[in-house]
């Protein structure tokens, strides 16, 4: 009697887990598929903007005004292929993703980004400096602001 208790206990264990598994499975599957639609649509989005841009993944608004400052973390990103890592940064942190074109090098840079008001260029700055970036952008100006290091 004790031992087909204990069995008992032991298949619900085990059913539990398998059920916990598929659920989790089921959401990290969900989670990549996400992932890659918004990146093919940010990638569509960079073939209409060549020169570069500033969205916002949560609606795909361009934003008027503000100071667009790109995360270390997404640094090096320059293909379809590295956009997910750029998306899912984005969705973790600002939920805004910026691309721009490097005429040195020819390589388009796809960038997780913060957002600050334009009247917080310092924090702005200070964030670039942080982040090991080279210059920030305002958005309602066009102006890039290089950061002395």
């Amino acid at each position: 009697m004790l031992m087909n208790t204990a069995i008992k206990h032991i298949k619900r264990a085990f059913l539990l887990c398998c059920v916990s598994v598929a659920l989790v499975s089921c959401a990290s599957w969900q989670r990549l598929a996400e992932i890659r639609t918004l990146a093919d649509k940010v990638w569509e989005f960079s073939q209409t903007h060549p020169d570069g841009f500033t969205i916002s993944i949560s609606d795909f608004t361009e934003p008027t005004e503000g100071i667009a400052v790109s995360y270390d973390a997404t640094q090096g990103c320059h293909s379809r292929e590295s956009l997910p890592k750029v998306i899912e940064h984005a969705r973790q942190h600002d939920g805004y993703v910026g691309g721009w074109l490097d005429t040195d090098s020819g390589l388009y840079h796809f960038d997780s980004s913060r957002l600050f008001t334009e009247d917080q260029r310092d924090a702005a700055i200070a964030f670039g400096k942080e982040n090991r970036q080279i210059a920030i952008y305002v958005i309602s100006t066009g102006e890039s602001i290089e950061i002395i290091q």
